[in-house]
């Protein structure tokens, strides 16, 4: 699957990363609601910094617990990880 979808947000692990690096993943989609709520993180937490990503969402087995949009964009911002336009 790719690209973004009409399906509940909410409901898979959001998975960020930087430079094409998710490209490989077989799954490779998002739910529109989940990339609404990656925006709504991004402007609160975000704090002014430069910072762009790459997001997907991956199934997660039955019965864990689905990390929310902020935290997982604050885990990743705490990486300093951001992509690379310099090529």
């Amino acid at each position: 699957m790719l690209g973004l979808m009409d399906t509940p947000g909410s409901m898979e692990e959001l998975i960020l990363d930087v430079d094409d690096n998710l490209i490989n993943r077989e799954k490779r989609s998002i739910s529109r609601s989940d990339v609404a709520n990656l925006c709504v993180a991004a402007l609160m937490r975000g704090e002014g910094n430069n910072v762009s990503f790459d997001a997907i969402a991956a199934p997660v087995e039955e019965g864990a617990t689905v990390k929310d949009a902020d935290t997982t964009l604050s885990e990743f911002l705490a990486t300093c990880k951001t992509a690379n336009y310099d090529n």
